[in-house]
């Protein structure tokens, strides 16, 4: 980018942050001298919307003195106006339950008031909270709840906000040509409205949308529209976001020179507060582009930027291309120790990478069920209301005679006996959902253990190829539970005899252990465990049977494994022990760091208290608190 260009651009940069500031200072200068508590709630409100995630304190205060005078002022908008400007504040600060907290205070009291405005924005908030926090299904139910009461109103502003954001979620759902045609509805109204700041938001999601159906000159006119736009109003962050964007378009179109050159420029801008993400991607892609070209120091550079700047916590995904190109490039360089550091890493993050898509699978899933649930209860309620309503119609009406009461009589049973199929069919056809469920998670488990495998057949290092393996276990030991369940005629818990049979059968087999010389012998005096409990307890058994397996019996011939399980109490007592070599603690903890790691993590989600015994074998005690038996 030229000397000029920059210039430019920062200069429209530090004249948008003086605007703001002015903003702010012609705000105050109002409040001091505003003569209303009215008008006081409502400078106070747009001063915290100023503040918002820049500075909580200052936002927060703004947001509580506008609540303050909004009562005192005893006007029903401006007090919902003030429950949603604390919400705001707690939005972007990224604390999502208090935001939906007073988002659906807000709400409850405009519904109160009917203040029809404020039902929709509060509404289209809680919407916009379920997406951060990953609950699409919530919040486009939030969001299509909003949607006739913004078109009531002929609100414009908020429709435009709206589109984008079922555009967004139609995007992650791969509703691909959905999320184009809401988002095109977007941009219309926008461009009507002459909103050159929302316009930049929407320009980068049309980007990308193309991008994932690889309409890649689609995607480059959007993302060219985004960077004029971004020059327009003096964003030079989203100019500098979306520059990255341009190249990894020019990339798709084998443009190496054209992609280069947009990451460069992206590097050469400076900004006050930069993205960690946005400057991953440069690094990375920078890095990735010169380890291609053979410029081996070049990428070395790159790739060690990006390891500043990478928060691979919050980005899995670009940590796992970073640390198999560091992988790549170390074993170009003859770097044996350091390439497989980086390849052990990249493991770890690949194996944390499958557990939470799992997890967002399973989030799904429970939603799914959730809102199953809700409109069953709906419908009960509907329907105990209506029995009461028939209930008080017979107690006025059976002065007429029997010959009414009668009919009312016959009519609420036959309204019960039609609830109750109604009822009997919902839940038949909820188990087999859940039975249906169940099988696909197995199956879907089994492709992701065969995987583990074929990596583990192509990695030379047996340290790698170990930590495959134990991985695959591990998520064997989850498809067995997900098995158990949808073979199983209560679909709601796991029989656990049955199930820690099977997984020591499994992982007898899988290291080749001779059961008539090594045996096991297990006890669960006929308990039942949910899906919530015996997930992390069966990935803790797993750990430790695959840990006597190979430590325990290494230097003998004969042995016995043994799996009790009983309940105490208000707690659950699971012994797992051994008659081999004995190992305490920090024997466990240098064999098998991650595992030890992983049982400690799990124990603490099931509040379990956990003792190793060395004595005569190897006897791990855990005493769990949160468990939940099965009738």
């Amino acid at each position: 980018m030229s000397r000029v260009s920059f210039l430019f651009l920062f200069t429209l940069s530090v004249h948008a942050w003086a605007q703001d500031l002015n903003e702010i200072s012609s705000l105050h200068s109002q409040l001091n001298v505003a003569k209303s508590d009215s008008l006081r709630s409502f400078l106070h409100s747009e001063i915290c919307y100023q503040w918002c995630g820049i500075n909580f304190d200052s936002a927060m205060y703004h947001a509580q003195n506008s609540y303050m005078y909004a009562k005192s002022s005893r006007s029903p908008k401006l007090i919902g106006l003030g429950l949603t400007s604390i919400g705001w504040v707690f939005d972007y600060d990224y604390q999502f339950d208090s935001a939906i907290h007073y988002y659906t205070k807000s709400y409850s009291y405009a519904l109160q008031h009917e203040d029809t405005k404020r039902v929709a924005t509060s509404l289209f908030n809680v919407g916009v909270v379920f997406y951060y926090k990953g609950q699409l299904d919530s919040a486009l139910h939030y969001y299509l709840a909003s949607k006739p009461k913004f078109e009531a109103l002929n609100d414009e502003p908020n429709l435009s906000r709206l589109y984008n954001n079922l555009g967004r979620i139609y995007e992650k759902t791969n509703q691909l040509e959905h999320a184009l045609e809401v988002s095109r509805i977007s941009i219309q109204i926008k461009e009507s409205l002459d909103d050159t700041k929302g316009l930049l938001n929407t320009y980068t999601n049309m980007s990308s949308i193309f991008q994932r159906l690889d309409r890649y000159d689609s995607a480059l006119v959007y993302s060219n529209k985004c960077i004029n736009k971004a020059k327009e109003v003096g964003d030079l962050s989203a100019y500098k976001s979306e520059l990255v964007n341009v190249g990894i378009i020019y990339k798709n179109l084998d443009n190496n020179n054209k992609a280069i050159s947009a990451f460069k420029e992206a590097e050469s801008l400076k900004l006050d507060k930069e993205d960690p993400y946005v400057l991953s991607q440069i690094y990375h892609n920078l890095g990735k582009f010169y380890f291609d070209q053979n410029e081996f120091s070049n990428a070395d550079y790159y790739v060690q930027k990006t390891s500043e700047v990478l928060l691979e916590e919050k980005y899995l995904e670009t940590a796992l291309k970073h640390y198999h190109l560091d992988y790549a490039l170390n074993k170009q360089k003859g770097k044996a120790p350091e390439a497989l550091k980086s390849l052990e890493k990249y493991q770890e993050l690949n194996e944390r990478y499958i557990t939470q898509e799992l997890v967002n699978r399973t989030s799904e899933l429970e939603q799914l069920y959730q809102k199953e649930k809700r409109e069953l209860e709906i419908e009960t309620l509907n329907a105990e209301n209506q029995i009461q309503n028939l209930r008080i119609e017979k107690n006025i009406r059976d002065r007429n005679g029997w010959i009414i009461l009668s009919v009312l009589v016959f009519g609420i049973t036959l309204l019960l006996y039609r609830l109750y199929h109604i009822k009997q069919k919902s839940l038949n056809e909820r188990e087999i959902l859940l039975k249906e469920i169940h099988h696909r998670v197995k199956n879907n488990l089994q492709v992701i253990s065969s995987l583990l495998n074929l990596q583990a057949d192509s990695l030379e290092s047996e340290i790698a190829k170990d930590a495959v393996k134990e991985g695959q276990h591990r998520v064997k030991s989850m498809a067995l539970i997900h098995q158990k369940l949808y073979s199983a005629d209560d679909v709601r818990g796991v029989d656990v005899q049955d199930y820690l049979e099977s997984l020591s059968k499994e992982l007898f087999k899988a290291f080749g252990v001779d059961e008539e010389k090594i045996s096991w012998e297990i006890n669960t005096n006929g308990l039942k465990l949910d899906i919530d409990t015996i997930i992390p307890l069966g990935l803790i058994i797993n750990e430790l049977i695959t840990n006597s397996i190979k430590y325990a019996f290494a230097d003998t011939d004969q042995g016995l494994l043994k799996i009790d399980m009983l309940e105490d109490g208000d707690n659950l007592k699971v012994v797992i022990a051994d008659d081999g070599k004995g190992m305490d603690e920090e024997h466990i903890q240098q064999s098998n760091a991650f595992g030890w790691k992983m049982i400690q993590s799990l124990s603490r989600k099931l509040k379990a208290e956990i003792n190793v015994n060395s004595e005569n074998g190897t006897k791990v005690n855990l005493l769990l608190s949160r468990y939940k038996l099965v009738a």
